[in-house]
């Protein structure tokens, strides 16, 4: 991938991080619409996916095995600490339901990575 082009990509997933603990750090931030599934947790899983498309960008040229154990680090502990975070914020609280919707939307963007690997690797071979 051309330089400049991957450079987007890390500023990208960056200025993701930052907007996402910015809007966790604000106090009761409303949502406009309730649902049986509740927006609020699609809004976690589209973040987290978006994340981790932003992080395969900048890393694409990493070897598979690599990209997905920095990929599951982030798993692990980028949705844990942002829920953490949010406890001493006034109208905000700890969701184990909000860490899920993060982790699946994680896990959604490692299987669309894994096929394109596969994918590509049938294509050489």
């Amino acid at each position: 991938m051309k330089k400049k082009k991957k450079n987007i990509y890390y500023y990208l997933f960056y200025l993701w991080i930052i907007l996402l603990f910015t809007l966790t750090s604000i106090p009761k931030l409303p949502t406009p619409i309730k649902s049986e599934l509740g927006i609020d947790k699609i809004a976690h899983f589209t973040f987290y996916l978006i994340l981790i498309f932003f992080y395969y960008k900048k890393n694409e040229d990493l070897q598979f095995k690599v990209l997905l154990r920095r990929i599951l680090l982030i798993l692990i502990f980028v949705p844990l600490f942002d829920e953490l975070h949010q406890i001493p914020i006034p109208g905000r609280h700890f969701s184990v339901y909000d860490i899920i919707a993060d982790m699946l939307g994680i896990l959604v963007m490692i299987f669309v990575i894994f096929l394109r690997s596969w994918k590509k690797s049938v294509i050489e071979n």
